[in-house]
């Protein structure tokens, strides 16, 4: 934290507290170079809104004068462009309360190169309101693993009366000390929420609801980053997602480059609109067919399989075994093992894995799942396999829990297939409202269940959809393994 005092008169005295009680209830000031305004609240320590991604700004009123506090994380970058800035702004403030302003001093807290503990404690106690004391101080224990004594720093810190912002960044440090994923959600949603232009942050929470599977609550997080970063396709591809997941219509600009149609394609097969997907995917291949082995290809092959086109899908798939062979030649067996047993062609796909000793174990198991597969997920499919399925639901539900968000989306069908055989259909329906992404083609998890996870799905859907419940009935009886 940097202080830079800019109006200090001796005494806000009765003559100017009109003035002053102007700036209490709100005063929007330019602030060339950082941000479009800042709306200023009086009295006492309260959080500026809407500031630029690398900076913080508050004022505060004390018996010094009108204060302006900065805060800009452990490096004090940029210091010289903000104490510009400022001395534009004081002149703001100094014209509307009558007041003229001083020079902008700066009182920054010089940190040792190479600190001491002793340095740090003498530090704190002379500057008990400077956040980068204590962030410094908590980084150095952290560097010499001594997490101990940075969760007692920590602790120290959150005694003192901290603005929203920094408050919300120390108890992200004590709940990762803590090793609280809860707790570090909530206190980076706190502090997105001080900090609304800061789009790292509001990605990071937003990221945190997603993987609660919180999906509504992340989208005005990915839109405040948005609104930081209106160019970043990344921001726009991860709100889209959201949306999708969310039950919502996404904002899609019409695509144009392969990434925009990929993505278009994605959010199609989350909404569960086949056709739409395997058009955007195939509409992304024609601007390069060898992007990712050809991936497009196999994600368009998921598309037509589940629109019951089977002979379309294989076509697709063909093309997409073509370039990922001349890339991966050692993976070709598996992927091409894996859609031959995905489609019912299971003696194939079984005599292809024999002449392969890498593969065959995993063909092994899915032939025989009640024999056990691989860790961690196979001890809850052998469960699933034997008839324990209650068991293999609570298991399986545990595994996901500590799944990054579209690897756990792959594993819910599994989870649903065992929450609908120990008669939680209600459950299991609530899984499959949506749909992820197509799979990877080396991905094995959906095999194990296929094509039963269809037919679940075609029974939650026999009340609210009953034309699709029909179509992958029909696809089902096409999957019959042979």
């Amino acid at each position: 934290m940097v202080r830079l005092a800019i109006i200090a008169p001796q005494d806000l005295t009765q003559a100017n507290s009109d003035r002053v009680q102007s700036l209490r209830l709100a005063l929007t000031v330019p602030f060339t170079g950082l941000a479009d305004a800042m709306v200023f609240t009086f009295p006492g320590r309260r959080q500026a809104a809407d500031v630029a991604p690398h900076f913080i700004v508050e004022p505060m009123l004390d018996q010094k004068g009108i204060v302006l506090q900065v805060f800009d994380g452990p490096s004090q970058r940029h210091l010289r462009e903000i104490e510009c800035a400022l001395a534009e702004c004081a002149a703001a403030v100094g014209a509307v309360i009558g007041v003229a302003p001083r020079s902008v001093p700066v009182a920054a807290v010089n940190i040792p190169r190479n600190p001491t503990e002793e340095q740090f404690a003498d530090l704190a106690r002379r500057f008990p309101d400077s956040g980068v004391v204590y962030e410094e101080w908590i980084n150095f224990l952290h560097s010499r693993g001594r997490q101990e004594e940075a969760g007692r720093v920590v602790a120290q810190a959150l005694q003192r009366p901290w603005p929203p912002l920094e408050k919300a960044q120390f108890e992200i440090a004590a709940a990762a000390i803590r090793g609280d994923a809860a707790g570090r959600t909530a206190a980076v949603i706190a502090a997105a929420k001080a900090w609304p232009a800061n789009a790292p942050l509001q990605l990071q929470a937003a990221d945190g609801l997603n993987q609660r599977r919180q999906f509504r609550e992340a989208i005005p997080f990915f839109r405040a980053a948005l609104r930081s970063e209106p160019g970043s396709f990344q921001i726009y591809a991860g709100q889209s997602y959201t949306q999708a997941l969310a039950g919502e219509k996404p904002d899609l600009k019409a695509p144009q480059n392969l990434a925009e149609h990929d993505l278009a394609g994605d959010v199609a097969f989350l909404r569960g609109d086949f056709a739409a997907a395997e058009a955007a995917y195939l509409a992304a291949a024609e601007k390069d067919p060898t992007f990712q082995l050809g991936r497009l290809y196999a994600k368009a092959g998921e598309a037509a399989l589940l629109q019951n086109q089977l002979p379309r899908a294989d076509a697709h798939m063909q093309r997409f075994f073509g370039l990922y062979q001349q890339g991966v030649p050692a993976g070709i067996g598996i992927v091409q093992g894996l859609w031959l047993w995905r489609t019912g062609h299971r003696a194939d796909a079984v005599r292809q894995a024999a002449a392969l000793p890498s593969v065959k174990p995993l063909f092994d198991f899915l032939a025989n799942p009640a024999a056990g597969g691989p860790p961690p997920a196979g001890p809850a499919l052998q469960a699933l396999a034997q008839g324990r399925a209650a068991e293999a639901a609570q298991m399986m539900a545990g595994f996901i829990g500590q799944q990054p968000l579209l690897v756990g989306l792959r594993w819910d069908p599994v989870l649903a297939v065992a929450l609908a055989e120990a008669g939680k259909k209600t459950e299991a329906c609530a899984l499959l409202r949506q749909w992820g992404l197509p799979p990877p083609p080396d991905d094995w998890s959906g095999a194990v269940v296929w094509p039963r996870q269809l037919a679940v799905r075609a029974e939650c859907w026999e009340q609210t959809d009953p034309a699709r419940a029909k179509q992958l009935r029909a696809l089902v009886a096409n999957l019959e393994p042979r």
